[in-house]
């Protein structure tokens, strides 16, 4: 029973591991074509250059792995 738990156990942390890496690369596509779009819209009004888009992507792109780390976290302590 408890190599069955174990086993089970290993296979969700490998998981959770793939899925950080597809959430992370997710986030940050989606950021930086969101401040793309944003860019090109108000290209009259605010200039935006393409090293400060990465860092604002890469910025909030570390937030979204923050969050989803200590979601897992409680999950893992709560089992």
């Amino acid at each position: 029973m408890e190599f069955e738990h174990r086993n089970s156990r290993t296979v969700d942390i490998v998981k959770d591991v793939i899925f950080f890496f597809l959430t992370t690369a997710f986030a940050f596509a989606y950021f930086m074509l969101v401040l793309l779009i944003i860019s090109f819209i108000t290209s009259s009004y605010i200039h935006f250059t393409i090293e400060g888009i990465f860092i604002v992507a890469a910025a909030a792109t570390v937030g979204v792995d923050i969050y989803y780390v200590v979601k897992k976290v409680k999950k893992y302590r709560k089992n």
